[in-house]
C-alpha cells in the first residue's frame, strides 16, 4: 500500500493492549514478567527496511492498560480498598497511573523503540479505566492530593520531556468527548488543552457511543 499509494507512515504496536512487547526487547523487567511475545521476529530489520523506503515510523505504546504487568507485579496495579487487585469487566487489571515505577517502565520501553529507529511514540490508553468496577478503587495516598487530570497531565509532561531528549516526537490518543465534556475529562483524567501543551500531536478518537441523543443538536 505504501509503495502503491501516497501513504508514507506506519503505526506499529510495541506494547499492546495485553501488555505484551511485540518483539524480543532486551529489558530486565520485560524479561522478568515474560512480556516478550515476539510477534515480529526481527523488528530491527523491519525498521531498517522501512526507513530505507523513507517511511515515518510510529511506535504505539499502550500506557496504563497493562494486565500483564498488573498480574506479574501486583504492587503496581490498581487495587480495591481491601488491597486485592481491581479488575475491569473482562477480569483484567490496570496499572496505577499514580505509581512512578509504572511511568519509568513505560518510558524505558518507549526509549527502546526510539533506539531502534522509530520516529514517534504514540501513547494509547493514556488514561484511567472507565469501567464501573474501578469507581471505588484505591489509587493510594497521592490520589488524595492530585486529581486524575493532574496525574495524567504530569505523566504526559514527564514523557514528553524524557523523549524529547531522544529527539522523538510524542503523541497521544485521547477521547474526543473530553473536548466538550468536563465530566468525561475528569473520569478518564484527560484534559485536552493541558495535555496538548506537552505533545507534538494529539489524536481525539470519536466514538458514536460517547454521544447521546441531542449532542450538538443532532
Amino acid at each position: 500500500l505504501v509503495n502503491a499509494t501516497e501513504l508514507n507512515a506506519m503505526v506499529i504496536d510495541i506494547k499492546n493492549d495485553s501488555g505484551e512487547i511485540t518483539y524480543n526487547m532486551d529489558h530486565d523487567l520485560v524479561g522478568e514478567i515474560d512480556a516478550n511475545a515476539n510477534y515480529i521476529m526481527n523488528m530491527e530489520q523491519l525498521v531498517k527496511d522501512l526507513k530505507e523506503q523513507d517511511i515515518y515510523l510510529i511506535a504505539r505504546v499502550v500506557a496504563f492498560k497493562d494486565p500483564l504487568l498488573a498480574e506479574k507485579k501486583p504492587e503496581l496495579c490498581i487495587k480495591n480498598a481491601d488491597g486485592s487487585p481491581c479488575r475491569d469487566k473482562d477480569g483484567l487489571g490496570w496499572v496505577n497511573p499514580y505509581n512512578i515505577d509504572v511511568w519509568e517502565y513505560i518510558i524505558q520501553v518507549s526509549k527502546k523503540a526510539v533506539d531502534i529507529g522509530f520516529d514517534e511514540i504514540q501513547f494509547d490508553y493514556i488514561r484511567f479505566s472507565t469501567d464501573s468496577r474501578m469507581k471505588n478503587a484505591d489509587f493510594g495516598i497521592e490520589a488524595e492530593e492530585k486529581s486524575k487530570i493532574d496525574i495524567i497531565t504530569e505523566f504526559t509532561k514527564y514523557a514528553y520531556e524524557e523523549l524529547d531528549i531522544y529527539v522523538a516526537f510524542v503523541s497521544a490518543d485521547v477521547y474526543g468527548t473530553i473536548i466538550s465534556s468536563s465530566i468525561d475529562a475528569g473520569l478518564v483524567g484527560q484534559n485536552y488543552m493541558e495535555m496538548a501543551k506537552y505533545l507534538d500531536y494529539i489524536c481525539p478518537m470519536i466514538y458514536p457511543s460517547h454521544f447521546g441523543e441531542g449532542n450538538y443538536g443532532i
